[in-house]
């Protein structure tokens, strides 16, 4: 197991200094009688510092899943204080201040009393199927169970690697699971960036080579389908396949034509992870052979489905409710495995982004200019494997003039920015149409077939 726990901006961190650090912002956080702490940073290894003192000092911690002011504005009633990057009117921000920074001796702990230090309340944020923002509330407890089912199921990957990169956000519990928990208690050295395009991962590991060429850097990507079906059509990393070991995906579906491309491409069967922020991990899949390639459920799980609607129920010790109802069909196979079968309600993941359709009519209605709104979810022309929103809308007259003077393009661009103060932009529709009303039935229905009929 190695001392480094995180590389950031070149120089490696190691584990003395991560706990010398966490132990400094306890003492800001001390001076402070916040209770709830909002809590962001898109810095890995600042955020981290953050979460373990806060969790250390009894502070319940709440994670946005951005920084997007109308997520923020939402919050603020939420909690007492903040901490890391954002700033919130009204709230205090707890900060080291640089004098106290001489003065404190750290706790001299090992990765494994670290963790047993980590007891608290943490609570996510994400959109529920009234699109609505939900908190989702989690016990460290839970958290660190989830942890050692990981370590155990993954170990013959984990023992492969030393470095972890990756493209997904630690603000999401897939990230900040698999990309610091994980990674921490294991001893693996962490990347602290979160990489939009694959050719800095490259240049990362051209820099570790240098830095220390007797080492060699053998990486796991902790990755999502968008981001691999983008790797799969350039892959800029395919000359690094001897020093990834593994990738895992999670998020939303990895498509079979990506799956496979990745396996041609870099000798690695990605690994998929079926879960939510609400129910933890449930199941994986390692290297898809069909589109119906099964999952198989984490061994502390257990799979049941409900009689009327086949969706899927499990019983796990990461959700306090038993048995936990998701909005997923499934058909079961045998007591451990099973298949998906779709959604059953109204919120999708775009670029593994949840976002619920009602929560963008809603939102497009309150515009003076939008008299109805129907959001739907179309396969891309360009990329038959990628889905993308669709906006129906009937104009008010205020937006009929409107979209006359302005002309669409600029019409579309308008709207988008009204939706992107609760909307993170990779979710806003993509495609536009605009009528006097809907094409409702003799029956009074809106049909879903006649709205995709626009788009063809």
């Amino acid at each position: 197991m190695s001392d480094v726990c995180f590389y950031c901006d070149g120089h490696h961190i190691t584990f003395k200094q991560f706990c010398q650090d966490v132990t400094q912002a306890q003492v800001a956080v001390k001076q402070t009688d916040a209770k709830r702490v909002l809590l962001f940073n898109t810095d890995s290894y600042q955020f981290s510092v953050w979460l373990f003192a806060l969790i250390f000092e009894n502070r319940h911690v709440l994670l946005p899943p951005n920084a997007q002011s109308g997520t923020l504005d939402q919050l603020a009633s939420q909690c007492d204080a903040t901490a890391g990057s954002i700033i919130l009117s009204g709230k205090p921000q707890i900060a080291v201040l640089m004098a106290e920074q001489q003065d404190v001796s750290p706790q001299c702990l090992t990765r494994e009393q670290f963790f047993k230090l980590f007891i608290g309340n943490i609570t996510f944020y994400t959109s529920g199927s009234t699109g609505e923002a939900k908190a989702i509330h989690k016990h460290c407890q839970q958290l660190t169970l989830e942890i050692a089912a990981l370590k155990s199921e993954f170990s013959k990957l984990y023992q492969t690697s030393n470095i972890i990169v990756s493209t997904v956000s630690h603000q999401h519990i897939y990230g900040l699971l698999f990309k610091v928990l994980v990674p921490l208690l294991l001893g693996k050295t962490i990347v602290n960036q979160t990489f939009e395009y694959p050719e800095h991962i490259g240049r990362i590991f051209d820099e570790l080579a240098e830095n220390n060429p007797e080492k060699m850097a053998n990486g796991i990507l902790v990755s999502s389908p968008a981001h691999l079906q983008r790797l799969a059509l350039d892959n800029v990393l395919a000359p690094y396949s001897q020093t990834f070991k593994g990738i895992f995906s999670s998020g939303g579906l990895l498509s079979l034509t990506t799956s496979q491309a990745l396996l041609q491409q870099m000798n690695i069967a990605p690994t998929e992870v079926y879960g939510s922020t609400e129910t933890g991990g449930i199941a994986w899949r390692c290297g898809q052979r069909s589109v119906d390639e099964p999952w198989q459920a984490f061994p502390n799980i257990k799979l049941q489905t409900s009689a009327d609607s086949q969706r899927l129920a499990i019983f796990s010790p990461y959700v306090v409710e038993q048995p936990y109802l998701t909005d997923d069909k499934v058909e079961l196979l045998d007591a451990r495995h099973f298949l998906l079968k779709g959604r059953v309600d109204r919120t999708v993941k775009i670029e593994e982004k949840r976002v619920n359709l009602n929560q963008i009519e809603r939102q497009l209605v309150l515009h003076r200019w939008i008299a109805e709104a129907r959001i739907l979810v179309i396969t891309n022309r360009s990329d038959s494997a990628r889905t993308i929103l669709a906006a129906v809308l009937v104009l008010t007259t205020d937006g009929q003039e409107s979209l006359l003077e302005n002309g669409k393009l600029a019409f579309n661009n308008m709207l988008k920015q009204h939706l992107l103060s609760d909307i993170e932009r990779i979710c806003l529709p993509k495609k536009w149409r605009y009528l006097t009303e809907f094409p409702y039935n003799s029956q009074g229905k809106l049909v879903l077939s006649d709205l995709e009929k626009l788009f063809d």
